[in-house]
């Protein structure tokens, strides 16, 4: 048992200083090797597919990285945009109301009479203007609540019922909230005006306008087919997985592009959308789907198996779009580091490791000392081993209650680890009440 528990430690150990070894890198890029730059935080992360669209200038860049077997990327792959599809719901929203159909400082219940979320036992009255800017109040937990399934299974009315009622965290208008569902309230307000579904009004209106003619909103099963593979992360490694499909979350997260068109986008947000306008504020920053700084406009997005995000300059000559076909910060990585160099500034990768990364490697971590502390209990003491095992099957239990996140929603988001690790836990309690038991029986009492 010694030998054992010291091999597992020692796995551990050689684990860890083998991943931080891994993820490391002291190079330092410019714009002339930026392709080195995206190769090397792919291969660092195990991702296998990324797209980068850049405008610089008058100029219009086009950067790939594929490392999966017999797959190519180029700027027509298509990859889901996860929650940088809320700017093409805030640019409905703004719209609608530059005709004149909806004001920014209208209750939604003008638009929704039974959408009455609850603050302080009583009805809150939420605007748009709140959901644009994500101040609602409605809590961040509210995404675990989305239902699954295409658009011949669930609808966009559904998913909003699913808050109707719901608790809000503060007080409409207070404090800035981040909660994806706030922007599927704001397409059901948009269908209720303009009596179309939401993804064919944004089709019609704005990625038409747009130029986007390669662009669609996944909302049926077979739309996988015209996407590249989405992976998610485990046991160290990077996995194809086909996450579940959310219709009624498709104006927060489904819509599908590639960086051919997302260069025009690019394009079109800077010369047309009133950034300055925007009514933001020293403790929120947030408006119709951007986040604004002096300099820069961006935003991020993840689905279960993509990530992306977009950084714009305030004075539209610069803007870099990456497509990842994992989710987790990588995208984020390789925009941030990209945008720097066509400014003139070195990038270095340092010591980098993803969020699914970190995520996938504290929860391999975790299971190999169960393991150890498995090895390590003396089960003689029946009512620790008891206790114990009590205590551990309660906070499994008990977890998603405190929490508002469902266990599927979390085998959906979570790396693959993530589920072993539960087993494991479980696993583990059970043994150790059935071990509390056996020593009962055992001696007699």
């Amino acid at each position: 048992m010694k030998i054992l528990r010291r091999s597992i430690l020692a796995l551990i150990l050689i684990i860890t200083a083998g991943f931080a070894i891994f993820h490391y890198d002291s190079k330092e890029y410019n714009k002339e090797n930026e392709q080195d730059y995206i190769n090397k935080v792919c291969k660092m992360t195990k991702n296998q597919a990324v797209a980068v669209g850049i405008i610089d200038g008058d100029k219009d860049i086009f950067l790939e990285h594929s490392a999966a077997r017999g797959q190519t990327v180029d700027k027509h792959t298509m990859f889901e945009l996860g929650s940088t599809t809320k700017a093409f719901t805030g640019l409905g929203i703004l719209k609608l109301e530059e005709e004149g159909l909806i004001k920014a400082d209208d209750p939604v219940t003008k638009y929704i009479g039974w959408f009455k979320p609850q603050y302080k036992g009583a009805d809150a009255e939420i605007t748009i203007r709140q959901l644009m800017n994500h101040s609602s109040g409605i809590p961040v937990y509210s995404i675990s609540l989305i239902p699954e399934g295409d658009e011949s299974k669930v609808s966009l009315e559904e998913t909003v019922r699913k808050i109707a009622d719901i608790k809000l965290d503060n007080e409409p208008g207070k404090n800035h909230n981040y909660a994806t569902i706030n922007y599927d309230v704001l397409a059901l307000i948009i269908e209720k005006v303009t009596g179309q579904k939401y993804e064919d009004y944004i089709t019609d209106t704005v990625l038409r306008e747009v130029g986007m003619t390669e662009s669609f909103f996944r909302i049926k099963e077979s739309d996988r087919e015209r996407i590249i593979p989405g992976r998610k992360a485990g046991f160290f490694g990077s996995w194809n997985y086909k996450a579940p499909t959310y219709y009624g979350n498709t104006a927060a997260g489904y819509l599908v592009s590639n960086t051919n068109d997302l260069t025009k986008w690019m394009r079109y947000v800077s010369k047309n959308i009133p950034f300055d306008s925007f009514p933001v504020s020293d403790s929120n920053i947030y408006y119709a789907g951007w986040y604004l700084y002096p300099e820069t406009i961006f935003h991020g997005g993840n689905n279960p198996n993509f990530g992306t995000q977009v950084v714009i300059s305030q004075d539209g000559r610069l803007g870099v779009f990456v497509l990842s076909a994992t989710a987790g910060d990588v995208a984020v990585k390789i925009a941030d580091g990209l945008y720097g160099m066509h400014l003139g500034y070195p990038a270095k990768i340092g010591l980098y490791i993803s969020s699914q990364e970190l995520e996938d490697f504290l929860f391999v971590i975790a299971t190999l000392l169960i393991l150890y502390i498995a090895l390590l209990l003396k089960y003689k003491h029946k009512w620790a081993c008891l206790v114990a095992g009590i205590v551990i099957l309660a906070g499994v239990i008990l977890f998603p209650l405190i929490s508002h996140f469902s266990y599927r929603f979390l085998f959906v988001w979570m790396p693959f680890s993530f589920t072993v690790m539960m087993a494991v836990f479980i696993a583990f309690a059970v043994w150790l009440i059935s071990k509390a038991f056996l020593n009962h029986i055992n001696m007699g009492e």
